[in-house]
């Protein structure tokens, strides 16, 4: 049985469909190939970032995630980490590129097709 589950700033949302982790680390200026094709590099910090997906949603569950993180320059996002040896951390997150399915008519209740969401890390892993 799961005993966390997502939260946005400790609203509980609907579980994601699909969670993918995507990490970058972003290097200093002056790391670069040289012409020996040997890679000079330092890194000064890693970014986190998670796509997710939600298939089927209905209206209250779609706009519970919507108004948590839309126009918010950041959030606090409790959501299962592969970094973490407990699999469940809190970090602080903003959120980019909402893209949303149709709506339909099912069982006489109104569901979104899906939703997707791509979240950032504010602060560097």
């Amino acid at each position: 049985m799961q005993t966390e589950f997502f939260e946005i700033d400790g609203v509980r949302i609907a579980t994601p469909t699909q969670y993918k982790p995507i990490f970058a680390t972003t290097s200093t200026n002056d790391s670069d190939r040289t012409q020996d094709l040997i890679m000079h590099n330092t890194p000064i910090g890693t970014v986190a970032g998670y796509d997710m997906v939600w298939k089927s949603l209905r209206n209250a569950e779609i706009s519970t995630i919507l108004n948590a993180m839309m126009n918010k320059s950041s959030f606090s996002f409790h959501h299962k980490s592969p970094l973490s040896p407990n699999g469940w951390i809190d970090a602080d997150f903003y959120a980019t590129n909402f893209n949303m399915g149709s709506q339909r008519l099912q069982d006489g209740e109104e569901l979104w097709s899906d939703l997707s969401i791509s979240v950032r890390s504010i602060n560097p892993v």
